[in-house]
């Protein structure tokens, strides 16, 4: 690890915003200290009333727990510029809800091992997110920090579910190779065997598997990426839903002053729906804006998908998202916030706020049409620690 990430590593430390980012991205920030165990996590909770579903959605009030977590990381200098790293982090369900499921089990998040060298780069395996998603800081909806119900892949990345054609998926199996930084570019590539009774692990040469890779240039406040995400072999995954599913995307940002400003371009394609040889693809755009001063920040994001087109296309399936929010930094690891998010389908959009694209289970219905206007209004806080500091 140079001397560049580690004062970036630093430099996001002392935002409160992104200790839970942080945190999921922390090994390499070990593997350049080679502390042999930090204990770190987050409580994350807001109270939000939103109108958000199929098209019957009624309006409610819930006490939601925002990716809670827990976990352990460190590094160990193995000499000769090796170092090994590692990291185990498990989810919180802060509200009582989901207890022992999904993410809320015992490494259910992001944990991995690995090694790396200071001149060669790093590999590493596990259970963790793809180089595509590791993007997100560049141009993501800023208040998705905060919590899922403004999250951006309701929109981008066409949500988080692989089984549903999306691309934003932890996906398990998985092994990577990182580049060292060359003076503000760095490249990733990332394999996954992907998980359970559809993956290549259970089903070999005919089970999915996932690869995902980036080009990135993060220096003197101007961030610029590419990265790709395809899948092969997804009949079993998505229930004979696609076959081939792939994303490619260009973002960007520039920092000045207390101001920061985005934006990103996407274009997705999935194969061989439900098994009849016809395609569909869409575009898809966002933009971000944010200022900071002191401990206040204010910002706004918005994004666009397009109707899928295509053999397999669906007239009016398009959307648009927007958000607006303020954030005070209490402490320099804690924080609280307002937001008010709004989704907006066109008459047979499927998208569903903070989640995924409503689809049945038949080949009839594929894409299910949700609530046109889907809107929420957020309030909450969160508490960071780490130890040692």
């Amino acid at each position: 690890m140079n001397r560049t990430n580690a004062r970036n590593a630093k430099t996001l430390r002392r935002a409160p915003l992104v200790v839970g980012i942080l945190a999921a991205l922390a090994a390499a920030d070990c593997a350049a200290q080679h502390i042999p165990l930090t204990l770190y996590g987050r409580v994350h909770v807001s109270v939000e009333s939103l109108q958000a579903g199929g098209p019957t959605a009624v309006k409610r009030t819930e006490f939601k727990n925002n990716t809670s977590r827990i976990g352990i990381r460190g590094s160990y200098d193995v000499g000769n510029d090796f170092y090994a790293f590692y990291q185990i982090e498990s989810g919180a369900a802060a509200d009582g809800d989901g207890l022992g499921t999904g993410s809320n089990t015992n490494g259910g998040r992001e944990t991995f091992a690995g090694f790396g060298n200071t001149n060669a780069g790093s590999i590493k395996v596990g259970n963790f997110y793809h180089p595509y998603d590791d993007l997100h800081y560049v141009s993501g909806n800023y208040w998705q920090l905060f919590t899922g119900t403004s999250n951006d892949a309701t929109l981008w990345a066409n949500g988080s579910s692989a089984a549903t054609g999306g691309f934003d998926q932890r996906l398990a199996n998985g092994a990577s190779y990182y580049t060292p930084n060359w003076n503000g570019f760095q490249g990733k590539l990332w394999y996954s065997l992907t998980q359970g009774t559809g993956g290549e692990e259970a089903l070999g040469s005919q089970g999915s598997k996932v690869v995902s890779t980036s080009l990135a240039y993060d220096k003197n406040g101007i961030r610029l990426a590419w990265a790709y995400y395809g899948i092969t072999d997804a009949k079993a995954l998505s229930n004979n839903f696609y076959e081939k599913g792939s994303s490619n995307f260009i973002t960007g940002g520039y920092t000045f002053g207390g101001f920061y400003v985005a934006a990103l371009i996407e274009k997705d394609k999935l194969e061989n729906i439900n098994g009849t040889s016809n395609d569909r693809d869409r575009s898809y755009w966002h933009i971000l804006g944010k200022y900071t001063t002191g401990k206040h920040t204010v910002g706004g994001w918005y994004g666009k998908a397009d109707a899928w087109k295509g053999s397999a296309g669906i007239s009016s399936s398009g959307a648009k998202m927007w958000t607006l929010g303020y954030s005070y930094a209490v402490s320099p690891m804690s924080g609280v916030y307002a937001l008010y998010t709004k989704l907006e389908n066109e008459s047979a959009g499927a998208y569903i706020l903070g989640g995924s694209p409503a689809r049945g289970s038949t080949a009839t219905s594929d894409w299910l049409p949700a609530r046109a206007d889907q809107p929420a209004f957020v309030l909450g806080g969160f508490v960071n620690f780490q130890w040692p500091n």
